[in-house]
C-alpha cells in the first residue's frame, strides 16, 4: 500500500487537559457523620483508580488520626476509601473545619514499564510527520504534563488507533469548535486511555463525532478509538499523543508526561519520536528505524511556530 503523504505547515496549539473535562467523572470527596465526629470518606465509581489530596484549610478544635495533607489512590469500581477521622479535641466543645481536595484520574504509584513500546497512533499504510517533539524547537509542550508529547499532522477524519492495549478511562467529546481563541483552552475532544502498568495515554483533539470508544471500554493495540481534528485550543488539524502518570509534588498532585517510543514492523525498530520524523505504519515486515529526512531525501524544515502543541 502506498504511504500517504501529509505534510502540515500550520501553526498547531493545543490544550491542557484540565479537570473541567473530568467534571462527570464519577468520583467524590465527601464527609460523613460518625459518633461525635466525621469521617472523610471518597467514592470511586469510575473505572480508573484516583489519586486524591485533601488538606485543612481552616479548624477549631479539632483532632485527626492521621496528618493533613492526606494523600491516596482510591480503587476503580464502585469503591469507598475512608481518608481520615476527625475529633473533637476537647470533648462536648463545639469544633469545625474546612476541607480543599483535588484529584486526578491515575495511581501516583504507577511507573512505566522499561519494556513499554507503543505502535504508531494510525492505521497501517499511513505516513505523516511528526511536527513537535522533546529534543527539538519547542514552541509549546513546556510544561511537565507535555514535555514528551508529540504532535502528529493529519488530516481531519483520519483514523486515530490505539498505541497500546489497555482501558479507556475518560473520553470528551462534546467539543465542536477549534481555534487560537484562549477561551477554547481545556476544550479539545480526547480519549485517555489506561495501560497494564497504571500509566495513561492521551489523545487529543480529535474530531467533533471523532471519540469512537466509551469509558469503561478495553481496547487492543491497532484498534480504532477516534477520528484526528482540530477542536480546542488548535490552529490545524492534527494528533497530540502523549503518555502520562500522576506525580506527587509536595502537597500537589500534578500530572507528568513520560518519554516513551514507537516501534514499527515485524519484529520490531524500536525509537524514540524526534521532529521532522517521516514514520509509515508498517506491522508486517522487519523494521527500520525512521530518520528526521522525508521520503525524497530533502531535510524538513522547521518554520517558528510549525507543528507545536501541547
Amino acid at each position: 500500500m502506498k504511504p500517504a503523504l501529509f505534510v502540515c505547515l500550520l501553526l498547531f496549539h493545543s490544550l491542557r487537559l484540565s479537570a473541567g473535562q473530568l467534571q462527570n467523572y464519577p468520583f467524590v470527596v465527601e464527609t460523613v457523620k460518625e459518633g461525635a465526629g466525621q469521617r472523610v470518606v471518597a467514592r470511586n465509581n469510575g473505572p480508573a483508580p484516583v489519586s486524591v489530596m485533601v488538606a485543612l484549610t481552616a479548624s477549631r478544635n479539632i483532632s485527626t488520626d492521621r496528618p493533613f495533607p492526606v494523600q491516596a489512590v482510591v480503587p476503580p469500581g464502585a469503591r469507598s476509601l475512608q481518608l481520615a477521622r476527625i475529633r473533637p479535641e476537647t470533648a462536648g466543645a463545639a469544633y469545625s473545619f474546612r476541607t480543599r481536595s483535588s484529584w486526578l484520574l491515575g495511581d501516583f504509584n504507577a511507573r512505566q514499564s522499561p519494556a513499554a513500546i507503543y505502535r504508531l497512533p494510525y492505521p497501517d499504510g499511513l505516513a505523516f510527520h511528526i511536527g513537535q517533539a522533546a529534543g527539538g524547537p519547542l514552541i509549546s509542550h513546556k510544561t511537565p504534563d507535555s514535555q514528551y508529547a508529540v504532535d502528529i499532522g493529519m488530516p481531519e477524519g483520519t483514523p486515530v488507533v490505539a498505541a497500546r492495549d489497555g482501558l479507556v478511562i475518560d473520553t470528551e467529546a462534546n467539543q465542536i469548535r477549534g481555534g487560537r481563541s484562549p477561551e477554547l483552552m481545556g476544550k479539545a475532544n480526547a480519549v485517555r486511555i489506561q495501560h497494564r502498568d497504571g500509566t495513561i495515554a492521551v489523545y487529543a483533539h480529535l474530531a467533533h463525532g471523532g471519540v469512537l470508544v466509551r469509558r469503561g471500554q478495553r481496547v487492543k493495540v491497532g484498534m480504532r478509538i477516534g477520528l484526528s481534528g482540530s477542536t480546542g485550543y488548535s490552529s490545524g488539524p492534527h494528533l497530540h499523543f502523549a503518555v502520562q502518570t500522576v506525580l506527587r509534588s509536595g502537597d500537589r498532585l500534578t500530572m507528568l508526561s513520560l518519554p516513551f517510543r514507537f516501534y514499527v514492523g515485524s519484529p520490531p525498530a524500536v525509537f524514540a519520536p524526534r521532529a521532522g520524523m517521516f514514520v509509515t505504519a508498517q506491522y508486517v515486515s522487519p523494521g527500520r528505524i525512521p530518520s528526521a529526512v522525508p521520503a525524497g531525501g530533502k531535510a524538513l524544515t522547521h518554520r517558528p511556530g510549525a507543528g507545536s502543541s501541547r
